[in-house]
């Protein structure tokens, strides 16, 4: 065996001179004193919202491998987060409350006064598999990249983690919510996109199906941030851009329903008669719904270039939205976009007071 010697980056500073309950010390704030030849590591940190503190347990001692834990079981040390371990290592999980130069406050520390600190390293969790909101630092982290979790998928080409997600938008599984999650997955690991909804990044969906909702989902453009357009023709097809107009369309084969039937040969024949004959019978009905999950979540596994096309695009791009200043309508007295009120003599009148011809999208598409 060899021994590891190991140089102090820093101290803990608070009121707790000696050993007490982690609770208890963890409920007031410490300081972090670090030593000056370290203070170039404290470069940006700032920017990070939770750190895992390495320190040392300095008046503990290791002559036990085995102990009775704080909530009364008994316990290897390996199995614990007992201070009293071969190494005497502290591991802690802290919110950075500020820096003041080589001072660090944080929150939810539980090392002792004088503590010797070992290490700082960033807590970004999000390229755990579990995120389980520990101490709350992945809705924190959330709060800064809102599309960190579904970015990970996309890397990870999880098509099934996405389905998952987009349904809690489109409301169930279905084979069209599938195909969107499929088409625009490629799309996004093509170009090596990314959405922070700002326009850049444009989809152009030509049908307004179940399909539309997987590519909103997965490609973070949307009719409410503007980066969704909608090219009314009745496709399964979109295209997703960058603003330059170079970009990928990806396009539905013909005949990819029936693609889809001969992997799921059992729908067909249940559909028939739980839908299209409304027969209700409860066996019936739950044979269906599995049958029906299965193939939705099947259709994932289906090879791309069997369902769809893709080849490399010049779109055609539109401006940025413009912003328009809202007007009360002096008929309802409700506000409305400028650009959707007719100016007369009294003042503004939106299109329903003013009997104007309105457009409007449904199932059947803009009319």
């Amino acid at each position: 065996m060899y021994t590891i010697d190991m140089n102090p980056i820093g101290i803990v500073k608070n009121n707790f001179d000696k050993p007490a309950p982690f609770n208890d010390i963890k409920a007031q704030p410490s300081t972090i004193v670090i030593y000056d030849e370290y203070a170039e590591a404290l470069t940006n940190i700032d920017e990070v919202i939770y750190l895992d503190i390495v320190f040392n347990f300095h008046l503990s001692h290791n002559d036990k491998l085995a102990h009775t834990t704080y909530f009364g079981d008994f316990r290897g040390v390996f199995a614990s987060r007992s201070p009293f371990r071969p190494n005497l290592i502290g591991v802690t999980r802290v919110k950075l409350v500020r820096r003041e130069g080589n001072h660090l406050l944080v929150e939810g520390l539980d090392a002792i006064n004088n503590s010797p600190v070992l290490d700082i390293k960033s807590s970004d969790t999000s390229h755990l598999a579990d995120n389980d909101d520990t101490l709350g630092q992945q809705r924190e982290l959330l709060k800064k990249r809102p599309r960190m979790e579904i970015e990970k998928l996309i890397a990870q080409n999880d098509m099934e983690g996405l389905m998952i997600k987009a349904a809690q938008i489109h409301g169930h599984f279905c084979p069209g919510l599938a195909m969107g999650i499929m088409a625009a997955t490629q799309a996004m690991r093509e170009l090596k996109a990314q959405s922070d909804g700002m326009e850049d990044l444009l989809a152009i969906t030509e049908t307004n199906n179940c399909m539309a909702d997987g590519i909103q989902f997965v490609t973070g453009c949307t009719f409410g941030n503007n980066a969704l357009i909608f090219n009314d023709v009745g496709k399964n097809a979109f295209t997703l851009t960058h603003r330059n107009g170079k970009g990928i369309r990806i396009v539905a084969k013909p005949g990819n329903q029936a693609t889809i039937n001969d992997a799921s040969p059992d729908f067909k024949n249940l559909y028939q008669k739980v839908v299209a004959e409304q027969n209700h019978d409860e066996q019936l009905i739950a044979q269906y719904k599995k049958v029906s999950l299965n193939r939705s979540f099947g259709t994932l596994q289906i090879p791309f270039d069997m369902l769809f096309t893709m080849q490399q695009v010049d779109a055609e791009i539109p401006s940025y939205a413009p912003m328009f200043e809202s007007v009360v309508c002096s008929n309802c007295g409700e506000s409305v976009m400028s650009s959707r009120a007719i100016k007369n003599n009294d003042g503004y009148r939106c299109y329903s007071c003013n009997n104007s011809t309105i457009r409007f999208l449904d199932g059947h598409g803009i009319h």
